[in-house]
């Protein structure tokens, strides 16, 4: 038997996360094989003992190369305890110090609780931005190729927080071997795979997020879809999957 662990808690409520990754360090006294996505949520759960690193990986969505004259920027993912506002807020500051609005433009994937989409959409408006920002709600997966083929720039905005801190995003991973720089905020999973020659690390507030889209624009004509996808073909499941393969075969 192996235990694999995914994820520790996200939840906001510090006593329900305290909670659940007490459960999740006191099941893995039980198991002789361990495997963990990250070295960081070793450290945060504690593990004594000896794991082996899976780590998270992503296939590719789009195999495009991508036209580096814009900004088109693409968030995918759940807007459920994410702060999006946020990004909405930096956008917006950004477009107020700027002339270049047909540079630039915005498209959230995805939903979260019931009226945070709305809440979005609402907020988008009365910055005064809704023409460049465009919400589609819950995509298929298998329907995101679109999006991935149009759009040039990943955005993987996550609070900075203890409980993200240590988890990687699927995102991320999926932005990059599908070509695309990313801006991310600078939780410790992102600082290990964003560097100058595949995005910007930022803060979560507006006004780091205005600096990133400002910070993305003066770097477009230095990105190659080509050298972002090579840079990251470790991530590729495919790899991942043959290194799981090796670990499972000691096994005894």
């Amino acid at each position: 038997m192996v235990l694999d662990i995914r994820t520790g808690s996200v939840k906001k409520n510090e006593l329900v996360r305290k909670y659940f990754d007490t459960v999740l360090k006191i099941e893995t006294l039980f198991f002789n094989n361990i495997t963990i996505i990250s070295n960081g949520l070793i450290k945060k759960l504690n593990i004594k003992k000896e794991v082996q690193i899976l780590p998270l990986g992503a296939e590719v969505i789009s195999p495009t190369e991508k036209i580096f004259r814009s900004c088109r920027m693409l968030y995918v993912g759940t807007l459920y305890n994410r702060n999006l506002e946020n990004v909405i807020y930096g956008l917006a500051e950004y477009l107020s110090q700027s002339e270049a609005h047909k540079k630039v433009a915005l498209t959230i994937v995805g939903d979260g609780l019931p009226g945070q989409l709305d809440q979005l959409i609402a907020e988008a408006k009365r910055c005064g931005i809704s023409e460049v920002v465009e919400f589609t709600g819950v995509v298929p997966h298998d329907q995101l190729k679109p999006f991935f083929d149009s759009h040039n720039v990943g955005v993987s905005y996550i609070p900075l927080t203890s409980y993200f801190d240590s988890q990687p995003p699927t995102k991320t991973y999926e932005y990059l071997m599908s070509g695309m720089p990313v801006i991310a905020t600078k939780t410790n999973a992102n600082q290990l795979i964003i560097n100058n020659d595949n995005g910007v690390l930022i803060g979560d507030s507006p006004y780091e997020v205005c600096l990133g889209i400002k910070t993305m624009l003066q770097k477009m004509n230095r990105f190659s879809s080509k050298k972002i996808r090579m840079s990251s073909q470790d991530y590729e499941w495919s790899k991942i999957v043959d290194n799981l393969y090796i670990y499972l075969c000691r096994l005894k």
